[in-house]
């Protein structure tokens, strides 16, 4: 077999293999390409902007000194096929960690046909990626504006919407922090290994020349350290010698305390509110030489109380793009990936938790730069711990100001009510048993008669939050249709305790908040034409919806769940809740896809805008995948997706589900057993037919019915008694069950041979 190879750098050429390279899935590529531009930018100390660009695109801007070099050095500088070239191999406090950045920014201008212009002292650059790695460059004109301008826009097959520059806005947002560290380089951060690799990395520079990039070792000092190899090039040195003069490095340095590093701080503007600080050092073994290295870092952690749980992660002031799976359910609260597996006791409301780390180096387990915590674990924990304890002691001093709400007591006296109305968990209960045990405490508390449809809603919003309450029976808050089969199931805890998906019937489901929309699908079809179950739970997703998608997800068939909902605040937690719900749930075959209605399609279709009024202060919760200037758009506006007609929502989901297009067919042993089954039913049918066209069975049912004539009229005289007699017997009977019996009695009474008289 003839064997194939390729370069690394060519992994950086398609949308497939740069997503490896990269770290996400191609959808969130414009997202993490504005979040390096933006890195870059901020590494230089300049103030930096982010904005869209029509056809595609964004821009990153800044007001620092430009990029240096000559048109071709520029363009070296962002073509894929450059050997991997950083300032990243020293450990200092930048944001990135592989020096891959460019790299990522040009594959996917490549990858997708897209456009590159970098705007920088004087003049606008083109850069036009080739086949062989290399980028070529023209000059386009002038630029007279300051520092860097890099314009960016990507081919259809990965839009650029708001959404885009979330990351970049967070690490902007990061970039306000109080203090940083700002000295050079440590020796005491290296293992003989990781210095090993940056002398070789080091090119022809002398063995003086990089000593003097360390904190402590410049002028005499590096010619001390450096004189047992003088005029040497640092890449000519063996293990061995690194380690000697690594040895001689940290005779010379100090070590630098993890407090020197700095943080953020604990104000940042519509942050969570609560702050903790750790620091710590962790030691980082060598695998072939001796030296261990010292790496020192800052944890700092930021919480709230919040309508859902949210966790955001940043190192070294900008966001990680890994995915982290995060939950709360009943009174925990849980964080994992990253190497860390963690659970919080947070009360029944869960917490938005935002968690940076400060570290002049790293480990990291992808090309994509996700982090590896876990030899941080007890700090964060640490951190984790004491944010959320001030996050919790804060709520309880407002509520103590303000005195307690209905919401409040109710929540406070849930468990006991919850105990009693189960006879202390022995049997299942209704929401309308749980209400009434809660009210006493109400009545007590408050001096208040409670409103059942409010104490619904609190009920309604707990579950959703902190998951199902054991035991008890929800009335049903939404449906489920099939198409092809036209089944309806109702969405109550029973029915979906009880349900089985049919097999191969659906590879789609449609969740919606606005029922009446359903109708209107059903009647063109569309169910059948996209293999595609509807489902709602008439707003918030309720817990059996959540349940239901998860039963769905058991089977050996994949499954896309594709969510449309309101442009407003609430309309955007439904697709968290669900997206959440998933992660919590490892190893279902179900994936959740946001379709909209995204506020910004809203304001290009035109629809119509409503103002959103709201209770005081109180802001409107959005989910965290809604960008900075869109969230404050929702707090004031929103757009339903009723407010399209037939032919626009027709046309806009048609248009969403153009990329999933695909009709159910099974594997081939299911289809052969269709077949076969197939064949059978319609010889037996066929060979059924014709069995009784031969018997002559219509004229011998009569034949036999004149027979039992006699006794068929003599019991039409009292049949009501029997079924009156049948039922007081057997009480669960339909009143069919007796009728049946007597016809049973009639059939099988012995009668004389046909032609003898009675």
């Amino acid at each position: 077999m003839s064997m194939y190879q390729r370069d690394d750098w060519t992994l950086f050429r398609t949308l497939e293999t740069l997503g490896q390279k990269a770290g996400v899935p191609p959808w969130k590529l414009a997202a993490l390409v504005a979040k390096e531009l933006t890195d870059n930018a901020l590494d230089e100390k300049a103030a930096c902007r982010v904005g869209l660009l029509d056809g595609n695109g964004f821009f990153v801007e800044d007001d620092g000194e430009g990029i240096g070099g000559t048109d071709d050095e520029i363009a070296e500088l962002f073509s894929i096929s450059r050997p991997l070239r950083s300032s990243k191999l020293l450990r200092r406090p930048t944001r990135g960690a592989l020096g891959n950045g460019l790299r990522v920014v040009t594959g996917a201008v490549y990858a997708t046909g897209g456009t590159l212009d970098v705007a920088t002292r004087h003049r606008i650059l083109r850069l036009l990626p080739q086949d062989d790695g290399t980028t070529r460059v023209e000059r386009v004109g002038p630029y007279d504006g300051p520092g860097t301008r890099v314009e960016v826009r990507l081919g259809p097959s990965v839009p650029v919407t708001r959404d885009s520059l979330a990351w970049a806005n967070q690490a902007i947002d990061l970039s306000s922090g109080e203090s940083r560290y700002t000295g050079e380089t440590s020796p005491h951060w290296y293992n003989s290994d990781s210095f090993f690799e940056l002398l070789l990395a080091a090119g022809g520079r002398t063995v003086r020349a990089v000593i003097e990039d360390f904190d402590g070792c410049t002028g005499p000092k590096a010619s001390k350290i450096a004189a047992d190899f003088k005029g040497r090039a640092a890449n000519s040195l063996s293990l061995h010698e690194a380690e000697s003069l690594l040895r001689k490095a940290r005779g010379l340095a100090r070590v630098v305390k993890p407090e020197r590093l700095g943080g953020l701080g604990p104000r940042i503007e519509d942050w969570p509110r609560s702050y903790a600080k750790v620091t710590g050092a962790y030691l980082s073994n060598a695998t072939r030489g001796t030296l261990q290295a010292e790496i020192p870092f800052v944890v700092e952690v930021y919480a709230e109380v919040s309508a859902m749980p949210r966790f955001g992660v940043s190192v070294n002031r900008t966001p990680v793009p890994a995915e982290l799976g995060f939950y709360h359910e009943k009174e925990a609260q849980w964080i994992f990936g990253c190497g860390l597996d963690m659970e919080f006791k947070v009360g029944r409301r869960p917490l938005h938790l935002w968690l940076n780390v400060d570290s002049r180096y790293m480990p990291i387990t992808t090309d994509g730069k996700s982090p590896d915590f876990s030899p941080m674990d007890p700090e964060i924990r640490a951190a984790l711990e004491k944010a959320i304890k001030r996050a919790k002691r804060q709520v309880s001093e407002e509520t103590e100001e303000k005195g307690p709400t209905t919401k409040d007591v109710i929540l406070d006296s849930l468990e006991d009510a919850i105990s009693k109305a189960s006879g202390e968990g022995t049997y299942r209960f209704s929401i309308r048993q749980l209400f009434y045990a809660v009210r006493p405490y109400v009545i007590e508390n408050l001096g208040t008669e409670p409103e059942y449809n409010y104490f619904s809603k609190v009920i309604t919003e707990y579950e959703g939050t902190c998951g199902e309450i054991e035991g008890m029976y929800r009335d049903p808050r939404g449906v489920v249709y099939h198409p092809h089969t036209g089944e309806e199931i109702q969405l109550g805890t029973i029915q979906v305790e009880r349900y089985r998906r049919p097999p191969y019937t659906f590879n789609k489901v449609l969740y919606c908040e606005e029922e009446g929309i359903f109708p209107i699908l059903r009647e063109t079809k569309w169910p059948e034409r996209n293999d595609c179950a509807l489902m709602t739970s008439k707003g918030f997703a309720s817990r059996a919806a959540r349940d239901l998608l998860d039963l769905l997800g058991e089977t050996v068939e994949e499954l896309y769940v594709f969510c449309i909902h309101d442009a407003d605040g609430p309309g955007t937690m439904i697709y968290q809740a669900l997206a959440e719900a998933t992660k919590a749930r490892p190893g279902r075959k179900v994936r959740i896809i946001n379709l909209g209605l995204g506020p910004y399609e809203a304001e290009e279709m035109d629809l119509q805008v409503e103002s959103v009024s709201r209770e005081g202060h109180r802001r409107i919760p959005v989910a965290d995948y809604v960008d900075e200037e869109w969230a404050e758009w929702l707090q004031s506006h929103r757009v339903e997706l009723n407010a399209m007609t037939t032919p626009q929502l027709l046309e806009w989901l048609d248009r969403k589900f153009a990329d999933y297009v695909g009709k159910v067919i099974p594997p081939k042993d299911v289809l052969s057993s269709r077949l076969e089954r197939d064949v059978r039913a319609r010889l037996e049918r066929q060979l059924t037919e014709e069995a009784v066209r031969e018997a002559r069975i219509p004229e011998r049912i009569e034949a036999e019915f004149a027979r039992r004539d006699a006794a068929f009229r003599a019991v039409l005289e009292t049949i009501g008694q029997q079924v009156e007699a049948g039922l007081a017997e057997e009480p669960l009977l339909h009143w069919t069950g007796p009728v049946g019996r007597v016809a049973d009695s009639i059939v099988l009474a012995a009668l004389p041979d046909a032609g003898t008289t009675p």
